[in-house]
């Protein structure tokens, strides 16, 4: 396997991060592999799991919180002159996926690379099913989804690090290069959890939509345009996909007035409904 550093930003994740290290360890060259999980901001036992679950990783621990602060740890850390994976604390990914993520970077095909999010809605209500059926008609995934994991090669790393203190980290990084410089790699899936309630979805969604703002305002341009009409067109080359597609539109509607309405919100918006009491 190529030789990597795995960053993995953790805020009070001790019901998970156990599962995403030991998931993804296993068959992992640990030889090759540098993991580094970043405990930031933590009033739980997040450190204590992660080096219970994964003897051989570094833990840091940082009274700070946030993300992009947590991932700047971590890459001063980071083996020289290797690629560096972006992994949140949250998803299962296998080391035959992460290899496969790598490939294209060790070739010197890409600078960065992202692969297919799956999404397990089977303990989620209806509303929140077709909402992510519809998503899926999205036109931004026919690259992939680069956001939750992503793998970035040296010199792609030493651009964009160190992050500045934004929301959206996923996509600051996504803005950084022109989009032939970022490889799809259909081989490495990982699975995410859906939010379970509608309003835990809506909180997910305004946070994802207030950091591409803001993104946006540092000069960082979207390269997707037409989505709506493109989705649209979707539905109706698919009516299957009609209703999804509607649910979709809505709440993303939905989410862009709760912006309008709101005086101030938090800087960090996560979803609970996926992270079980301990």
């Amino acid at each position: 396997m190529t030789r990597a550093t795995i960053l993995i930003p953790a805020h009070n994740e001790a019901a998970v991060i156990g599962r995403t290290l030991w998931y993804m360890s296993r068959g992992l060259d640990l030889g090759a592999m540098q993991v580094i999980v970043i405990a930031n901001g933590c009033d739980d036992a997040t450190a204590a799991r992660a080096r219970a679950a994964l003897p051989q990783a570094q833990v840091i621990e940082t009274a700070t919180p946030g993300k992009c602060h947590a991932l700047n740890l971590g890459y001063r850390s980071a083996m020289p002159d290797a690629p560096v994976i972006c992994l949140d604390a949250d998803l299962d990914v296998t080391a035959e996926a992460l290899a496969e993520l790598l490939a294209p970077i060790a070739a010197g095909r890409a600078q960065a690379a992202c692969g297919q999010m799956d999404v397990d809605t089977s303990a989620v209500g209806g509303m929140v099913r077709a909402f992510y059926r519809g998503w899926r008609a999205h036109p931004y995934f026919t690259n992939g989804k680069f956001g939750g994991l992503f793998a970035l090669s040296a010199e792609a790393a030493a651009q964009v690090f160190p992050l500045p203190e934004i929301t959206a980290d996923d996509e600051y990084i996504r803005r950084s290069f022109d989009a032939g410089d970022i490889a799809f790699v259909p081989g490495c899936r990982f699975l995410a959890r859906a939010p379970r309630t509608l309003s835990s979805l809506v909180r997910v969604r305004r946070r994802s939509l207030r950091g591409a703002r803001e993104v946006t305002r540092m000069g960082k341009a979207t390269p997707d345009r037409g989505r709506t009409r493109a989705m649209l067109s979707h539905a109706l080359r698919v009516p299957a996909d009609a209703i999804p597609v509607a649910v979709f539109l809505m709440v993303s509607a939905w989410v862009r007035l709760s912006l309008l309405t709101m005086r101030a919100a938090p800087r960090w918006e996560r979803d609970l409904t996926t992270r079980p009491e301990l």
